[in-house]
Order: structure tokens, then sequence, then C-alpha cells
């Protein structure tokens, strides 16, 4: 994956992570809060992982 599209999902994947937390500040009910907070963490780790395959790579240079 180029550096372009890296970024580009990187992009899109914290605008998800937002919109998650905002579905769980929301929320009426415990389980969508909790869905909300599981989606914004997940994706969190998503971009930490891209982080991280971003630093191996330039590593391996």
């Amino acid at each position: 994956m180029s550096g372009l599209q890296s970024w580009i999902l990187g992009v899109i994947a914290g605008v998800v992570g937002l919109v998650a937390l905002t579905f769980a500040a929301k929320a009426h009910t415990h389980e969508m809060y909790m869905i909300g907070l599981v989606v914004f963490v997940l994706i969190l780790l998503f971009e930490f992982w891209l982080i991280k395959r971003w630093f191996d790579a330039k590593d391996a240079h």
C-alpha cells in the first residue's frame, strides 16, 4: 500500500472513529454506548497499526 493510500485510509478511519464517539455520546441505551466505544477503540488500534507499519517500512530501507 502506498503512502497516499495509507493517508486516505487513516483519514477515513479517523472520521469513522469520531462518528462512533458521537454515537456513543448520544446513545440512549447501554448497548449503543458500548458499541460506539468499541468501534472507537478498534479504529484507534487500527490507526496505531498504520503508524507502526509506516515506521517498520521506513526502517526496512
